[in-house]
């Protein structure tokens, strides 16, 4: 399974570079010649000609080695290095490197290096290196590298490497190496090495083998590190998914620690209240004792160990007013011939007396009950038990209630 965010990738990028496709095209002499406004200190015997110094309205010329200053825009129609502040834009044919400050746009059709700071967008046609800061976006038709802030997207068409914050996105189509904070999505096509951080959903479309961190979800086709979020999904779980809901369709080499953890791999690790795996054997308790009279409850039962959350009704005597329970429990067995089993638990229970809080007992309430069972098969989907134990039931404030033994005994469905 390959998670394929090219198409929204080049969509974007073909949209932010169709106005500098020109620029690309002209290999060696870059833009054309347009009109020029401005007072320059030129090199007429090199080959382009060589501008040092520019200061103007509106600039045109070959090259630029030095400061550039204009109202309106600068347009290189070669190399671009050195200092550029323009009104509304700086453009280089080829390549752009040092200090570019525009209130628009600064784009160059190869390369752009070094720090580039705009109102809106910030766009290289192939590699953009240094320091991009923009409103709007910074995209770089091949790569993206370096430290890259923007208001709404990063937008690379393959590698991005470095630091990059944006107050929706970050995209790029194959690899990612580095710390990325999205306001809402970080997505990369193939691998992501380093750090994913944002509010609702991380992708990587091949591997993540680093951190990711999210409000919502994370996926990516192999996990190597650690995947934190309400839900995380993984085709192949290799580290450690720890979150509300866990999935992963392989998981042996890998540690699932959640609410619910999910996997189609018999062999997977898993820690949590429900473990569910092909051989999971779901079950329905249906008991009584001396703590819960009447116990309902459902069994996760996998290869040594078990989960069970369950309710009960008047925990407290049947002569007192209704009183229930919600209680979870976690335990091993072993079997001791092919029908009789052996089982050790310890249960949580969590106690609302509800209308007895009048004559004097606590409105909430919570117990620790550890328990040794017997359990026999009669028949292949019916089973019988019996338990002993012994209940420890304080207030939430750390007041003892009562300590007493337990027992109960009930019938096991499925």
């Amino acid at each position: 399974m390959k998670l394929n965010v090219q198409t929204m990738a080049w969509f974007l990028l073909g949209g932010c570079l169709a106005g500098i496709s020109p620029l690309q095209a002209q290999k060696q002499i870059g833009l054309k010649k347009g009109p020029n406004i401005s007072l320059n200190i030129t090199n007429p015997h090199k080959d382009p000609k060589r501008t040092y110094l520019n200061v103007g309205l509106l600039s045109h010329f070959p090259q630029l080695n030095g400061v550039g200053i204009n109202v309106i825009s600068s347009t290189v129609q070669g190399n671009a290095n050195g200092f550029q502040l323009s009104g509304i834009t700086n453009i280089s044919g080829l390549n752009a490197s040092g200090v570019i400050i525009s209130s628009i746009a600064n784009v160059s059709g190869k390369n752009l290096n070094g720090v580039a700071l705009s109102g809106l967008m910030n766009i290289g046609g192939k590699r953009v290196n240094g320091i991009q800061l923009s409103a709007l976006g910074n995209v770089g038709g091949a790569s993206l590298n370096g430290v890259s802030v923007s208001g709404l997207i990063n937008l690379s068409g393959k590698n991005a490497a470095g630091f990059h914050l944006a107050g929706l996105a970050n995209i790029n189509r194959n690899n990612y190496q580095g710390i990325a904070i999205g306001g809402l999505m970080n997505a990369c096509g193939e691998d992501s090495k380093g750090v994913q951080v944002t509010s609702l959903l991380n992708v990587a479309g091949k591997s993540s083998k680093g951190v990711q961190l999210a409000g919502l979800g994370n996926v990516s086709v192999t996990n190597q590190g650690l995947q934190l979020a309400c839900a995380n999904y993984s085709e192949k779980n290799k580290g450690l998914q720890l979150g509300v809901a866990n999935f992963s369709n392989e998981g042996k080499k890998g540690l699932q620690i959640g609410i619910v953890n999910i996997s189609a791999d018999s062999t997977a690790h898993q820690w949590g209240v429900i473990n569910l795996k092909p051989k999971t054997r779901t079950q329905l308790l249906i008991s009584g004792g001396n703590a819960n009279k009447a116990n309902l409850s459902v069994r996760f039962k996998n290869k040594y160990t078990y989960t069970q959350l369950g309710a009960g009704a008047y925990y407290l005597d049947t002569n007192k007013d209704f009183s229930f329970s919600g209680f979870y429990r976690a335990g091993l067995y072993i079997s001791l011939t092919s029908r009789l089993t052996l089982n050790g638990d310890v249960g949580y229970y969590h106690i609302e007396t509800l209308d007895n809080k009048h004559a004097g007992i606590p409105a909430r309430m919570y117990a620790i009950e550890p328990r040794i069972s017997l359990e026999y098969q009669v028949l292949k989907r019916l089973g019988i038990f019996a338990a002993g134990g012994y209940n420890w039931t304080r207030t939430y404030q750390g007041n003892k209630f009562e300590n007493k033994g337990v027992f109960e005994a009930g019938l096991v469905l499925f």
